[in-house]
């Protein structure tokens, strides 16, 4: 009833009971782990798909008992967070409890071979306006991103064609269908012979690649063993492959 009220036992026991729940739950998630050692590492990946491919042969010369299990484009996994890892970009700074930036990925320009701008060494926005864009797909994180920049430089392009797929826009941008702007890791395999590829010159934001899992959980050994190699791969590209400019 509404005379009842907590005694001062009551009071702390309740100020406690969400931490001992919160216990309780580790600890079964835990046991479960120890039981589950076998399973694959679920790692989402939503950027470095160039990136991925090298990391995971290193992991497997490493760590050959340990499987891992690459989801892409399932919204439901995401949505319920049913993955133990995530690799993803951001323009925000991530919360460092559940996360940390691998690298920093600045934005290029990449242009057919003898486009008038290739002899330059980095490309204004504004010398793009009125060009034919290959576009990333809409409503998507990073076209958002560019096409708010875009707009805010009041830089009109046309677009034709539109896709995600980084050898479909190395081929589109080669054969002068228009230019692309897209991270520079997401260019890092791609054959770039008959391409030419631009800083681009004053503010424009960089896109962070995020490293992140679910905090306050506990994570299988083999979870923790892909974690601290991700961090270490990464670690080792900036330093032999990365130059921020």
């Amino acid at each position: 009833g509404r005379s009842i009220v907590l005694t001062e036992s009551g009071s702390i026991l309740m100020s406690r009971a969400s931490e001992v729940l919160k216990q309780m739950e580790g600890l079964q998630a835990e046991v479960r782990g120890a039981r589950q050692t076998r399973q694959p590492v679920r790692l989402v990946a939503r950027a470095a798909a160039s990136i991925l491919p090298g990391l995971l042969e290193s992991f497997h010369k490493t760590q050959p008992d340990i499987a891992v299990s690459v989801v892409q484009n399932d919204n439901h996994v995401i949505r319920n967070q049913e993955y133990d890892l995530m690799i993803a970009g951001t323009i925000m700074q991530p919360p460092k409890y559940s996360s940390t930036v691998l690298l920093d990925d600045p934005f290029r320009v990449l242009l057919p071979l003898g486009h008038p701008l290739c002899g330059q060494k980095e490309v204004e926005l504004s010398q793009l306006s009125g060009e034919a864009m290959i576009g990333l797909t809409p409503n998507r994180f990073i076209s958002t991103v560019i096409s708010q920049v875009l707009e805010e430089q009041q830089v009109r392009v046309v677009h034709h064609v539109y896709s995600d797929d980084t050898l479909m826009i190395r081929n589109l941008v080669e054969r002068g269908l228009g230019f692309a702007i897209v991270p520079a890791f997401t260019l890092r395999s791609v054959d770039k012979q008959r391409l030419c590829e631009l800083p681009i010159k004053g503010e424009f934001p960089s896109l962070h690649l995020v490293l992140s899992w679910k905090p306050d959980t506990y994570h299988p050994e083999q979870v923790r063993w892909f974690r601290r190699f991700v961090l270490e791969y990464f670690h080792n590209l900036r330093e032999k492959e990365y130059v921020p400019f």
